[in-house]
């Protein structure tokens, strides 16, 4: 027998109280807003339901979408891997819900055997206490996020997932949410939402006020890691100098928030995004671990862990992280790294669902437009390139004719895997790769993806490390060169996968400090123990 939490919407009342009646006869206890008693306070009772619960069924319809409650109660449901989700209309389940398969429990508007019942019952003995094999979401092949229990607040899970092997961060208490001071709440919001904008000026605007924060309240832990986060994630792309000055004041915040308040996850997260992206992998991990077990439901510390995966090469470990953060819509840059996540997981489903997600949300940003646009052209599908790029409506103001024209010739040079159409991909990318940072990292992809490993192999050595010829940060700077913030996610995705099978790329990696970093943490890449990848 299984616990049930049924959550609906009120309009669906009669309905739901059927279908109450049909889960009690298979076996299983129902709690449903029926049992709460006059006078109790609605929210506690509910709120207890939900915690006691081993399985959040949730109705949805068309007014259950639409009901904030409703999509709470299945966010409890889905970040705790408990969800079963239920369709009873011809309704689509919200943004953050579609990646599950839905049981359509009606059948002619009847409620039988045959419309879902025999399914939704294996579900929920999947849930039952010390059922067989992993949670799965309403009885399908589709496994659940990585289990996360609201009721004990551990991260055994992640710790196991992590790959933090013998001194597994264990922590054996919930972290308690330190509230921001009233006098400085909406700056603290003015400036998350400037952050995200991620643009140069956003960031700084964001830093600035959070300096305010701060003077306001210099006694705010948390305003500290805030301001220490901003000043990280800027540090990785300005100029060698300011930088590593960046990084400094990254590095004082988080000590300070930490100094202030010895469990503050920002502080936590703070000293890890300040950490250059090549190496330092087991630091970052330990710092992200020991910030989720402090706040395991913060939505900044599960996509700071999904985008540290990624980097390390383990993207299959990543998806579970972006799956349970709650907020929606993801902003873009977001939806950029859950994009490349889920493209190099090999979740081809979940991928196409994305990408179509963001796109209606996102049209014309820059990004997230040039992510689409290559999946596309590296999958070698010069119509759909084609199709995205002559959308001029859609396009990006700063995406010229000519930068689209390549992107179709890139995916039929990548169709054809014609040698002439190759080199005049790579001709052209071997002197764009010279002027930047950001031009090499396509230019290794672009390579790679043409089948000319010796030019995509020259590229890196140069891109990694100035070997054959020095590939600038920025176009602007004729000479600095700051290896320790390049970026390592490339070497993972479906479009480098040549590169892998080749015997430099271990050469590579084990330069890079991945060899070391992988065995120690027991935890290998994924293209080194699943097949496909």
């Amino acid at each position: 027998m299984t616990k049930v939490f049924l959550s609906y919407d009120r309009e669906d009342r009669s309905l739901a109280g059927k279908i109450a009646g049909a889960i009690e006869d298979l076996g299983h206890s129902v709690w449903w807003d029926r049992h709460i008693r006059g006078g109790a306070e609605f929210s506690e009772q509910i709120d207890k339901a939900l915690e006691a619960a081993e399985a959040v069924v949730v109705l949805w319809s068309k007014k259950a979408i639409a009901s904030a409650w409703v999509r709470d109660e299945a966010a409890t449901g889905r970040d705790s891997g408990r969800l079963v989700p239920v369709r009873i209309d011809r309704c689509s389940p919200p943004l953050g819900f579609r990646q599950y398969q839905t049981i359509d429990l009606l059948d002619g508007g009847k409620l039988s055997r045959d419309s879902g019942l025999a399914q939704l019952d294996e579900a929920l003995r999947q849930l039952a206490p010390g059922a067989p094999g992993p949670q799965r979401s309403a009885g399908t092949a589709k496994t659940v996020r990585e289990p996360f229990t609201r009721r004990s607040a551990l991260v055994a899970g992640a710790a196991v997932a992590l790959g933090t092997g013998g001194s597994a961060y264990f922590y054996l208490r919930r972290g308690k949410t330190s509230k921001p001071p009233p006098e400085v709440a909406p700056l603290l919001l003015q400036a998350k939402q400037l952050i995200n904008q991620n643009t140069r000026e956003g960031q700084y605007q964001a830093i600035g006020l959070y300096q305010r924060v701060v003077r306001i309240a210099p006694d705010y832990a948390d305003g500290w890691g805030h301001l220490g986060r901003a000043y990280g994630i800027a540090s990785h792309y300005r100029e060698r100098a300011e930088g590593l000055a960046l990084r400094a004041k990254a590095e004082a915040a988080g000590r300070r928030a930490l100094e202030l308040d010895s469990n503050s996850a920002m502080g936590e997260v703070a000293l890890s995004v300040a950490l250059p992206f090549i190496g330092h992998w087991a630091e970052r991990e330990r710092r992200l671990l020991r910030a989720l077990a402090l706040q395991p439901k913060d939505d900044d510390v599960l996509i700071f862990l999904g985008v540290a995966l990624q980097f390390a090469g383990r993207s299959t470990e990543a998806v579970p992280f972006y799956l349970r953060v709650k907020h929606e819509p993801l902003t873009p840059a977001e939806y950029t790294n859950f994009i490349r996540a889920l493209w190099s997981a090999g979740r081809a489903a979940e991928l196409e669902q994305a990408i179509s997600d963001s796109a209606s949300l996102y049209p014309t940003q820059a990004s997230l437009w040039s992510t689409r646009v290559a999946i596309a052209a590296y999958s070698g599908q010069p119509s759909a390139v084609a199709a995205i790029v002559q959308d001029e409506q859609a396009r990006p103001s700063g995406i010229s004719d000519e930068e689209a024209a390549f992107y179709v010739a890139l995916a039929r040079a990548v169709q054809s895997q014609d040698p002439v159409e190759a080199e005049s991909i790579v001709e052209t990318e071997r002197a764009a790769a010279r002027r930047s940072a950001g031009r090499a990292e396509h230019a290794i992809r672009n390579a790679s993806a043409v089948g000319r490993l010796d030019d995509a192999f020259v590229l890196a050595d140069a891109y990694y490390f100035a070997r054959g010829f020095t590939i600038p940060d920025y176009p602007e700077e004729s000479s600095a060169f700051s290896p320790e913030q390049r970026q390592t996610r490339l070497l993972f995705e479906p479009v480098t996968k040549s590169m892998r099978a080749d015997p430099r790329f271990e050469q590579l990696v084990k330069e890079l400090g991945f060899d070391s970093y992988w065995r120690a943490s027991g935890k290998p890449p994924d293209y080194r123990h699943i097949p496909g990848l």
